[in-house]
């Protein structure tokens, strides 16, 4: 069953983009075939290695048919602020079962800062997609003089109910921190492609990524096509 994977958080700086390219790479790394999509204009740079939908104006449902139709998986990072023009999407077009027809689910992937307006947020969008989708909590860190305490919260909760997956989005280190100040690119900007980086931002971004792959491994059902899944858990 094919995948699309729809990162999703309406608070701004919660580590959409970032987190969506991670799994890109993830997927690269298994040799699924994907298309990264943002939903964001400004994120069309030159070495953005994927496609733009417009969710708010000129988006039709042939895109999203087409994109499935030739790829494995498909990732869309939802920019903050269109989570629910995407759960109107889903609900006006059925996408549920317009999906089941494909072959394929939706899975929401769900970044959590760790605060108090994160947890509320987890709680909105699952009350938006409610059983529509599996679920994806990526814990990032957080600013400690903000974060809550997630087991027990309404959010854990709800996501527990759901049968969601968690998984733990390793920090950037100290390295990494310095070698981003090297260069004119954000963090998200210098995941595009690692490979044009200076060699020692390369050398920590591809770190990183190593690190976050291991720990988006602990999601393999909802995030990787099943026949592929079941191959990859062979080695």
């Amino acid at each position: 069953m094919k995948k699309l994977i729809v990162v999703v958080n309406d608070l701004e700086r919660s580590g959409k983009s970032s987190t969506a390219r991670a799994i890109s790479h993830h997927l690269t790394n298994l040799e699924v075939k994907h298309l990264l999509v943002t939903s964001d204009e400004m994120d069309m740079t030159d070495t953005f290695p994927g496609e733009f939908w417009d969710l708010e104006d000129q988006f039709e449902t042939s895109q999203l048919i087409g994109a499935i139709d030739s790829y494995e998986a498909v990732v869309l990072d939802v920019h903050s602020g269109a989570a629910r023009n995407w759960g109107e999407f889903c609900e006006e077009r059925d996408l549920e079962n317009l999906l089941a027809e494909l072959d394929a689910e939706m899975t929401l992937v769900i970044p959590d800062t760790r605060n108090e307006r994160c947890n509320e947020e987890i709680c909105d969008l699952t009350e938006i997609f409610a059983d529509q989708a599996n679920y994806v909590i990526a814990h990032l860190p957080g600013d400690e003089r903000f974060e809550v305490k997630w087991k027990g919260s309404l959010a854990d909760k709800a996501i527990r109910y759901l049968g969601a997956s968690q998984v733990d989005i390793p920090g950037i280190s100290e390295e990494l921190e310095t070698a981003l100040e090297s260069t004119d690119v954000t963090f998200a900007e210098a995941l595009n492609n690692p490979a044009e980086l200076p060699r020692f931002a390369e050398v920590q971004i591809t770190q990183w990524l190593e690190r976050t792959s291991e720990s988006l491994g602990a999601a393999q059902d909802y995030l990787i096509p099943d026949e592929i899944g079941s191959v990859a858990l062979d080695f």
